[in-house]
């Protein structure tokens, strides 16, 4: 169930949808019957060569850099009749900002959005399914990492395949050299599990002096629990907190913090006085550029021994296209030309992770940035992405705003995890409920 306001925005988009879709093609009311439902997908036709604009809908941070060099240029190469534009994301919360993109009566042709926030879109019913141009085009799906593609495919009621990858996202375990150079303790290898890393960093976590040195600076908790593909939401709109995986995660964070000097807080790139911090990459590199000459390295995600070459829940960031879009064919022409392998290989070179499994794509991973060149990239990216978690919905973050504070309270000393789940859990379920209209 959904509030009455997310309601009402739904079904605004939904007869928006409907007007502009009934517009474009110029059907009378007795031909009616021969239109397909626009947001599931229909059969896709030859794409037209005449002059046009395709505009895509930047709500995953696509640089403008970016943008030049991996889509303006690639498509103009390949198809020239077809010019792009940039269109930046409104602000505010997710259904607001879709709903004022719709109201201002020119939704774009493609949507770049991760497959973790593609769930507003689909609410939104702003998504054309891709099943029939995957066909049409005999688009191959399995030149992409599976998991990204499991992630963001759909039962075919639903509206089959919602959107193709175009990058991802991927967690590792960054290091300072400089920390582990100066106590003669060798580097981190690849793949430990997290007790291991925990007791690595026992050894790391000192004060010499005025200065406390960190052996790990531990992500937020649900940055952790991604690695477990942690469910927030559970059978009829509850949320998932007290169970045993939160209290499986909040001992080891528990432990981590009762390391004389562990409950420190300091950043790997920030500080230059920690040892490792597991995070994302696309984190780390934008902290990299900062201080290019700081000496780090990057070792396989650490996990807990069973789920060992695993890592964090698939990020692929994504190209969909709009249910409202006049250029439909078009559009899915610009997803070929960015997801090809000359310009995956080059996305990888210049520090983007392709989603294509061809390993001589992955290969060179930012040999053309001198700040990325020569880092072990090979053991980060050897990982398995774990699968997206199950019933992955727009409420998410209302349990992960309430589940993350937790870390703080363990870092000061409170050591009653069995009420902080519990109080939690109270927590959740009223906000979720309230969230939903309940």
């Amino acid at each position: 169930m959904v509030s009455y306001k997310m309601q009402s925005k739904l079904l605004l988009s939904a007869l928006l949808i409907a007007a502009i879709t009934s517009s474009c093609s110029g059907s009378k009311g007795g031909d009616s019957a021969k239109q397909a439902d626009v947001s599931s997908g229909t059969v896709a036709k030859a794409p037209s060569s005449e002059p046009v604009t395709i505009s895509i809908l930047n709500w995953n941070g696509m640089t403008d850099e970016e943008f030049e060099r991996y889509f303006v240029k690639s498509v103009a190469k390949k198809y020239p009749n077809i010019t792009l534009s940039l269109v930046k994301k409104n602000a505010g919360a997710a259904q607001d900002a879709i709903a004022a993109h719709l109201m201002a009566g020119n939704f774009p042709d493609l949507i770049f959005v991760s497959n973790k926030d593609i769930n507003d879109f689909l609410l939104a019913k702003t998504v054309f399914g891709l099943d029939e141009f995957v066909i049409s085009n005999k688009f191959d799906l399995k030149r992409f990492e599976p998991m990204a593609i499991a992630s963001l495919q759909r039962k075919k009621e639903d509206g089959g395949l919602t959107a193709i990858p175009w990058a991802q996202n991927i967690g590792g375990l960054f290091y300072s050299k400089d920390v582990f150079d100066k106590f003669g303790t060798p580097y981190p290898k690849d793949l430990m599990t997290w007790e291991e890393m925990l007791e690595l960093a026992k050894k790391l976590t000192r004060k010499e002096g005025d200065v406390q040195y960190l052996g790990v600076n531990l992500s937020s908790l649900s940055q952790f629990a991604q690695s477990l593909s942690v469910s927030y939401l559970g059978a009829k709109d509850k949320a998932l907190v007290d169970t045993a995986t939160w209290r499986r995660i909040m001992e080891f964070y528990k432990a981590a913090y009762a390391v004389p000097g562990g409950a420190t807080k300091a950043s790997l790139f920030g500080a230059k006085t920690v040892a490792m911090e597991p995070n994302w990459l696309g984190s780390a590199i934008t902290s990299a550029i900062k201080d290019p000459n700081f000496p780090w390295d990057v070792a396989g995600l650490p996990n807990y021994k069973e789920f060992l070459g695993t890592g964090r829940e698939i990020d692929a960031h994504s190209l969909a296209i709009s249910a409202s879009s006049k250029h439909k064919e078009q559009a899915f022409q610009v997803i070929q030309a960015v997801t090809s392998d000359e310009i995956q290989t080059e996305m990888s070179q210049y520090g983007r992770v392709p989603v294509l499994v061809d390993s001589k794509i992955v290969s060179g991973f930012g040999s053309q940035l001198p700040y990325l060149a020569g880092k072990n990239w090979a053991a980060m990216l050897k990982v398995t992405p774990a699968k997206l978690r199950e019933n992955s919905t727009p409420y998410d973050s209302v349990v992960l705003g309430l589940i993350n504070p937790l870390a703080d309270r363990l870092r000061a000393g409170d050591a009653d995890i069995n009420t902080m789940l519990r109080e939690t859990q109270e927590k959740a379920d009223a906000a979720l409920a309230a969230a939903l209209g309940k």
